[in-house]
Protein backbone atom coordinates (compact mmCIF):
# COMPACT_ATOMS: atom_id res chain seq x y z
CA UNK A 1 0.00 0.00 0.00
CA UNK A 2 1.36 3.42 -0.95
CA UNK A 3 1.97 6.16 1.59
CA UNK A 4 -0.68 8.25 -0.16
CA UNK A 5 -3.27 5.45 0.22
CA UNK A 6 -2.37 5.02 3.89
CA UNK A 7 -2.80 8.75 4.53
CA UNK A 8 -6.21 8.71 2.82
CA UNK A 9 -7.35 5.82 5.02
CA UNK A 10 -6.06 7.61 8.08
CA UNK A 11 -8.20 10.60 7.14
CA UNK A 12 -11.26 8.35 6.92
CA UNK A 13 -10.47 6.70 10.25
CA UNK A 14 -10.16 10.05 12.01
CA UNK A 15 -13.64 11.10 10.88
CA UNK A 16 -15.19 8.66 13.33
CA UNK A 17 -15.48 8.26 17.09
CA UNK A 18 -13.86 4.98 18.15
CA UNK A 19 -14.61 2.93 21.25
CA UNK A 20 -12.20 0.15 20.24
CA UNK A 21 -8.51 0.37 19.43
CA UNK A 22 -8.08 -1.81 16.33
CA UNK A 23 -4.83 -2.55 14.51
CA UNK A 24 -5.78 -2.28 10.83
CA UNK A 25 -2.29 -2.98 9.48
CA UNK A 26 0.17 -0.69 7.68
CA UNK A 27 0.60 1.31 10.87
CA UNK A 28 -3.09 2.25 10.98
CA UNK A 29 -4.55 1.99 14.49
CA UNK A 30 -7.95 3.37 15.43
CA UNK A 31 -7.90 5.99 18.23
CA UNK A 32 -10.15 4.02 20.58
CA UNK A 33 -11.36 5.07 24.00
CA UNK A 34 -10.23 1.64 25.21
CA UNK A 35 -7.39 -0.61 24.08
CA UNK A 36 -8.48 -4.18 24.79
CA UNK A 37 -5.37 -5.81 23.35
CA UNK A 38 -3.46 -5.96 26.69
CA UNK A 39 -6.57 -7.40 28.37
CA UNK A 40 -7.27 -10.32 26.03
CA UNK A 41 -5.68 -12.79 28.46
CA UNK A 42 -8.39 -12.01 31.01
CA UNK A 43 -11.20 -13.20 28.73
CA UNK A 44 -9.92 -16.73 28.18
CA UNK A 45 -10.72 -17.00 24.49
CA UNK A 46 -9.48 -20.19 22.79
CA UNK A 47 -6.38 -19.47 20.72
CA UNK A 48 -7.60 -21.69 17.89
CA UNK A 49 -11.18 -21.18 16.73
CA UNK A 50 -10.89 -22.86 13.35
CA UNK A 51 -14.18 -24.49 12.35
CA UNK A 52 -16.09 -22.71 15.13
CA UNK A 53 -19.09 -20.44 14.67
CA UNK A 54 -18.79 -17.44 16.99
CA UNK A 55 -21.22 -14.66 17.88
CA UNK A 56 -20.08 -11.24 19.12
CA UNK A 57 -23.06 -9.47 20.70
CA UNK A 58 -22.96 -5.67 20.59
CA UNK A 59 -19.90 -5.51 18.37
CA UNK A 60 -19.76 -1.71 17.95
CA UNK A 61 -16.45 -1.02 16.11
CA UNK A 62 -15.76 -4.76 15.89
CA UNK A 63 -12.55 -5.35 17.87
CA UNK A 64 -13.65 -8.70 19.30
CA UNK A 65 -15.36 -9.87 16.11
CA UNK A 66 -12.19 -9.28 14.11
CA UNK A 67 -10.11 -10.95 16.84
CA UNK A 68 -12.28 -14.08 16.69
CA UNK A 69 -11.94 -14.09 12.92
CA UNK A 70 -8.15 -13.77 13.23
CA UNK A 71 -8.24 -16.91 15.37
CA UNK A 72 -10.00 -18.79 12.59
CA UNK A 73 -13.69 -18.54 13.46
CA UNK A 74 -16.63 -17.88 11.21
CA UNK A 75 -18.02 -14.80 12.96
CA UNK A 76 -21.43 -13.19 13.20
CA UNK A 77 -21.63 -9.81 14.95
CA UNK A 78 -24.78 -8.10 16.16
CA UNK A 79 -25.48 -4.44 16.78
CA UNK A 80 -28.56 -2.32 17.35
CA UNK A 81 -30.24 -0.91 14.22
CA UNK A 82 -30.30 2.67 15.58
CA UNK A 83 -28.67 4.62 18.39
CA UNK A 84 -31.96 5.24 20.18
CA UNK A 85 -32.63 1.49 20.32
CA UNK A 86 -30.39 1.33 23.40
CA UNK A 87 -32.08 0.89 26.77
CA UNK A 88 -32.12 4.62 27.41
CA UNK A 89 -34.33 6.00 30.14
CA UNK A 90 -36.43 9.18 29.78
CA UNK A 91 -33.65 11.22 31.48
CA UNK A 92 -31.06 10.28 28.83
CA UNK A 93 -29.54 13.33 27.14
CA UNK A 94 -28.20 13.03 23.58
CA UNK A 95 -24.81 14.75 23.59
CA UNK A 96 -24.01 14.51 19.87
CA UNK A 97 -25.98 14.76 16.61
CA UNK A 98 -27.76 11.49 15.78
CA UNK A 99 -25.92 11.18 12.45
CA UNK A 100 -22.61 11.22 14.33
CA UNK A 101 -23.84 8.55 16.73
CA UNK A 102 -25.10 6.46 13.81
CA UNK A 103 -21.67 6.57 12.18
CA UNK A 104 -20.14 5.55 15.54
CA UNK A 105 -22.51 2.60 15.72
CA UNK A 106 -22.22 1.37 12.12
CA UNK A 107 -19.96 3.18 9.67
CA UNK A 108 -16.79 2.81 11.74
CA UNK A 109 -17.30 -0.97 11.79
CA UNK A 110 -17.80 -1.06 8.03
CA UNK A 111 -14.61 0.92 7.44
CA UNK A 112 -12.56 -1.37 9.69
CA UNK A 113 -14.10 -4.43 8.01
CA UNK A 114 -13.19 -3.10 4.57
CA UNK A 115 -9.60 -2.28 5.50
CA UNK A 116 -9.13 -5.69 7.14
CA UNK A 117 -10.81 -7.47 4.21
CA UNK A 118 -12.95 -9.17 6.83
CA UNK A 119 -15.79 -11.60 6.21
CA UNK A 120 -17.56 -10.97 9.52
CA UNK A 121 -21.33 -10.99 9.01
CA UNK A 122 -23.13 -8.18 10.80
CA UNK A 123 -26.78 -8.49 11.79
CA UNK A 124 -28.83 -5.62 13.16
CA UNK A 125 -30.88 -6.82 16.09
CA UNK A 126 -31.59 -6.23 19.77
CA UNK A 127 -30.24 -8.73 22.30
CA UNK A 128 -33.81 -9.21 23.56
CA UNK A 129 -34.74 -10.53 20.09
CA UNK A 130 -31.90 -13.03 19.74
CA UNK A 131 -33.12 -16.58 19.08
CA UNK A 132 -32.08 -19.76 17.25
CA UNK A 133 -34.76 -19.01 14.64
CA UNK A 134 -33.23 -15.62 13.90
CA UNK A 135 -29.48 -16.31 14.22
CA UNK A 136 -28.99 -20.06 14.49
CA UNK A 137 -26.62 -21.68 16.99
CA UNK A 138 -23.05 -20.82 17.94
CA UNK A 139 -20.16 -22.76 19.41
CA UNK A 140 -19.01 -19.66 21.29
CA UNK A 141 -21.11 -16.63 22.22
CA UNK A 142 -19.38 -13.53 23.55
CA UNK A 143 -21.12 -10.72 25.43
CA UNK A 144 -18.70 -8.06 26.60
CA UNK A 145 -19.35 -4.88 28.59
CA UNK A 146 -23.02 -4.92 27.65
CA UNK A 147 -25.08 -6.17 30.60
CA UNK A 148 -24.62 -2.94 32.58
CA UNK A 149 -26.39 -1.06 29.76
CA UNK A 150 -29.46 -3.31 29.87
CA UNK A 151 -32.57 -2.78 31.96
CA UNK A 152 -33.19 -6.54 31.82
CA UNK A 153 -29.83 -8.36 31.83
CA UNK A 154 -31.50 -11.56 33.04
CA UNK A 155 -33.63 -11.87 29.92
CA UNK A 156 -30.56 -11.18 27.79
CA UNK A 157 -28.69 -14.04 29.48
CA UNK A 158 -31.63 -16.38 28.90
CA UNK A 159 -31.47 -15.56 25.19
CA UNK A 160 -27.72 -16.15 25.12
CA UNK A 161 -28.24 -19.63 26.54
CA UNK A 162 -30.76 -20.48 23.80
CA UNK A 163 -28.20 -20.00 21.01
CA UNK A 164 -25.09 -21.41 22.73
CA UNK A 165 -23.88 -24.88 21.74
CA UNK A 166 -20.63 -25.06 23.73
CA UNK A 167 -19.65 -21.98 25.73
CA UNK A 168 -20.75 -18.41 26.41
CA UNK A 169 -18.15 -15.94 27.67
CA UNK A 170 -19.78 -13.13 29.61
CA UNK A 171 -17.82 -10.04 30.67
CA UNK A 172 -19.33 -7.05 32.40
CA UNK A 173 -18.58 -4.28 34.84
CA UNK A 174 -18.87 -5.43 38.44
CA UNK A 175 -18.61 -4.11 41.97
CA UNK A 176 -14.95 -4.53 43.02
CA UNK A 177 -15.78 -5.59 46.57
CA UNK A 178 -16.67 -9.25 46.99
CA UNK A 179 -19.58 -10.35 49.14
CA UNK A 180 -21.06 -13.87 49.39
CA UNK A 181 -24.56 -12.37 49.15
CA UNK A 182 -25.62 -11.87 45.51
CA UNK A 183 -26.52 -8.24 44.98
CA UNK A 184 -26.57 -5.66 42.18
CA UNK A 185 -26.10 -1.94 42.65
CA UNK A 186 -28.63 0.20 40.80
CA UNK A 187 -26.77 2.99 38.99
CA UNK A 188 -29.26 3.98 36.31
CA UNK A 189 -31.07 7.12 37.34
CA UNK A 190 -28.36 9.77 36.95
CA UNK A 191 -27.20 8.92 33.41
CA UNK A 192 -30.15 6.84 32.14
CA UNK A 193 -27.79 4.71 30.02
CA UNK A 194 -26.24 2.34 32.57
CA UNK A 195 -28.35 0.36 34.98
CA UNK A 196 -26.97 -2.50 37.07
CA UNK A 197 -23.58 -3.26 38.65
CA UNK A 198 -23.60 -6.81 40.08
CA UNK A 199 -21.08 -8.19 42.48
CA UNK A 200 -19.25 -11.43 41.68
CA UNK A 201 -21.79 -13.64 43.46
CA UNK A 202 -24.70 -11.92 41.73
CA UNK A 203 -23.19 -12.20 38.23
CA UNK A 204 -22.62 -15.92 38.74
CA UNK A 205 -26.21 -16.43 39.94
CA UNK A 206 -27.60 -14.35 37.07
CA UNK A 207 -25.83 -16.56 34.54
CA UNK A 208 -26.83 -19.74 36.36
CA UNK A 209 -30.45 -18.64 36.05
CA UNK A 210 -30.14 -19.07 32.27
CA UNK A 211 -29.70 -22.83 32.71
CA UNK A 212 -26.04 -23.43 31.85
CA UNK A 213 -24.73 -26.72 33.26
CA UNK A 214 -21.40 -25.23 34.40
CA UNK A 215 -20.76 -21.62 35.33
CA UNK A 216 -17.11 -20.86 36.09
CA UNK A 217 -15.59 -17.60 37.28
CA UNK A 218 -12.59 -16.89 35.04
CA UNK A 219 -11.10 -13.52 36.00
CA UNK A 220 -11.47 -10.07 37.47
CA UNK A 221 -9.62 -7.05 36.10
CA UNK A 222 -9.85 -3.29 35.85
CA UNK A 223 -10.47 -2.13 32.29
CA UNK A 224 -8.72 1.24 32.17
CA UNK A 225 -9.14 3.84 29.48
CA UNK A 226 -6.49 4.05 26.78
CA UNK A 227 -5.19 7.31 28.29
CA UNK A 228 -4.55 5.57 31.61
CA UNK A 229 -7.63 6.87 33.43
CA UNK A 230 -8.98 4.19 35.79
CA UNK A 231 -12.03 2.35 34.46
CA UNK A 232 -14.60 -0.14 35.72
CA UNK A 233 -13.64 -3.43 37.29
CA UNK A 234 -14.83 -6.29 35.10
CA UNK A 235 -15.66 -9.90 35.82
CA UNK A 236 -15.43 -12.67 33.23
CA UNK A 237 -17.52 -15.85 33.47
CA UNK A 238 -17.35 -18.95 31.29
CA UNK A 239 -20.77 -20.62 31.01
CA UNK A 240 -20.83 -24.06 29.47
CA UNK A 241 -23.63 -26.22 28.10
Amino acid sequence: MTQFAIEKLEEQINKFIWYHTIDLGNGLITPGLYDHRPYLKFYGFPEDLKGKRVLDIGTLNGFFAFEFERRGAKVVATELPDWLDHDFGPDYKIDRPLEVLKSYLHESFELAKKILNSKVEKILTNIYEISPEKLGYFDLVFCGSLLLHLTDPIKALWNIKKITQEIAIIATAIQPEEDPIPQALYIGHSSADTWWLPNKACLIEMIKSAGFSRVEWFSKFRLDYRNGQPGWFHGVVHAKI
